[in-house]
């Protein structure tokens, strides 16, 4: 075979600038498709709080499109106070907690979910035995104790890349 004619021959030339020039189109566009679908699962953590007279609660929402994957969560006081896991910890009331949940390394907020931290309200305030205007009450001593509670928590997506974490101070 005589590759000096091969290396001559103009259609070789532009047969082997097309198969490379085809290539490396073909690993960009990989490489573009693998950032996107991982951008495509980017959660995004918030604390939601209510606030009404008759009901309190604290919810962290994931607002992103992608699960978040709680690596460790902690609540203090603004005072300095030390930290902890359980956010019930931070109130001194002396109440049956309609509910509230701790947040378990590893759990996962699914895209456009929430996750209940704490809930109090009125309704079950009356219900375990307090009149009305004692859980009202009760219910605003909540809300005075919730401001200047400092929330912080680490998270990934589910490629395990670590996301900003979410740090907010109550109001």
């Amino acid at each position: 075979m005589d590759w000096g004619l091969l290396l001559n021959d103009p259609s070789i030339a532009v047969a082997a600038a097309a198969l490379v020039f085809s290539v490396l189109s073909f690993w960009r566009q990989q490489v573009r498709a693998e950032r996107h679908a991982r951008a495509s699962v980017k959660p995004l953590l918030q604390i939601k709080t209510q606030g009404y007279i008759d009901l309190k609660s604290i919810k962290i929402v994931n607002r992103g499109i992608g699960p978040a994957v709680i690596i460790s969560a902690a609540f203090s006081r603004g005072d300095g106070g030390d930290a902890t896991s359980r956010i019930v910890e931070l109130f001194n009331l002396d109440i049956i907690w309609e509910s509230y949940m701790n947040i378990p390394e590893g759990r996962a907020v699914p895209a456009e979910e929430e996750m209940v931290l704490v809930v109090q309200s009125a309704r079950h305030l009356i219900a375990n035995g307090m009149k009305e205007e004692s859980a009202i009450e009760i219910l605003k001593e909540w809300q005075r104790q919730k401001s200047g509670i400092r929330v912080h928590v680490e998270y990934s997506d589910i490629y395990g890349n670590e996301m900003e974490p979410l740090a907010q101070t109550l109001k």
